[in-house]
């Protein structure tokens, strides 16, 4: 297996808990990746914060299970939750068949030299590569 196996969008930035990140002007909306997908199995159960949450970047802000997995969301950034799509924590098996489609949570960003941290496509191909190999 080797990071060319999945399809990582380059308008996407990307961190190191397998979330993708859109950023749209000061938010950002964020999800799972197909790799995060890979390694968890089917998404069974999703837990996130409420609107007017007030979270930190690189901070928990919910939780998964999954068919292989249980853990925690992180926040990619720090800011203010302002939407949760109410759709998959309703039927989470939808990040499975969508996973660029079906985002977690919107953050209105307050520390936007956070954004600096976060990986484009190319730099999550190359940590990938390196993440698997140390996992191997």
């Amino acid at each position: 297996m080797n990071s060319s196996t999945w399809s990582f969008p380059e308008e996407l930035l990307y961190d190191t808990h397998y979330q993708w990140i859109k950023k749209a002007g000061n938010k950002v909306l964020f999800g799972l990746t197909p790799y995060g997908l890979e390694i968890t199995g089917d998404v069974l159960y999703l837990s996130l914060p409420s609107i007017g949450t007030v979270v930190d970047g690189g901070g928990t802000c919910g939780s998964l299970e999954a068919g292989k997995w249980v853990g925690r969301v992180y926040a990619p950034v720090s800011g203010k939750v302002t939407n949760v799509n109410e759709a998959v924590l309703c039927s989470p098996a939808l990040i499975s068949r969508s996973p660029y489609i079906c985002w977690f949570a919107e953050i209105e960003i307050s520390q936007p030299e956070e954004l600096v941290d976060l990986m484009s496509a190319a730099d999550l191909r190359t940590w990938l590569t390196k993440d698997m190999k140390a996992n191997a």
